[in-house]
């Protein structure tokens, strides 16, 4: 079934939101692997603990549905603490999903599904006791269709009693910021912004 020209599809355990019309993929929604020492060890290669503090902090803030803009103008620097974080998210026991946009979603076999949000594939067993809650991690989230990032701020992924959900956002700038943050205003959530400067490869300044 579709909703609002829009329609959800599975391949692989993937979620797939594509236009309704031509089937053209929105956005797909994939699922972290479990993160061990030696993925916290080399997702931590320059990244600043004040940076990933910040970050933590907001993880464990008590809002149910909480969006960060992190910004910066080194694309390194901002995947660097993104993988560093989700991979830290992973190890504390979060389930942690990334989001490929527009064209990078393209794929064969997608097949839709019925209802207004994910397949059980990824959603079973992600409310159970002692699960903190879900990170979705949105890579060059200056990038998508502003349509678009209020289509995904939609997914029931985000939405569910009881499970604090937090969506990463990385960006160059904080030019579409405002507009994005716009877009949250019904779901009652909360917004802020962190700025991450070059991290070395080997640790710096």
């Amino acid at each position: 079934m579709a909703a609002g020209g829009y329609a959800y599809g599975a391949q692989d355990a993937d979620v797939y939101v594509h236009v309704e019309q031509d089937r053209t993929p929105v956005y797909r929604v994939r699922s972290l692997p479990l993160s061990g020492p030696e993925r916290l060890r080399e997702a931590g290669q320059g990244v600043r603990p004040a940076d990933l503090a910040r970050l933590e902090d907001w993880r464990g803030t008590p809002a149910q549905l909480a969006l960060l803009w992190l910004h910066g103008p080194e694309a390194e620097s901002r995947s660097r603490l993104a993988d560093r974080f989700a991979a830290g998210s992973a190890v504390a026991g979060w389930r942690v999903v990334t989001v490929v946009r527009g064209s990078e979603a393209a794929g064969t076999g997608t097949t839709a599904v019925e209802g207004p949000g994910p397949v059980e594939g990824l959603r079973q067993g992600r409310a159970e006791e002692g699960n903190p809650g879900l990170l979705m991690v949105v890579e060059s989230a200056d990038h998508w269709p502003l349509t678009h990032l209020t289509w995904l701020f939609s997914n029931a992924l985000l939405h569910r009693a009881g499970v604090p959900a937090r969506v990463l956002l990385t960006a160059e700038t904080l030019d579409h910021w405002v507009a994005v943050r716009g877009t949250v205003a019904n779901h009652r959530a909360t917004t802020s912004a962190h700025h991450v400067e070059w991290c070395f490869p080997n640790g710096g300044p």
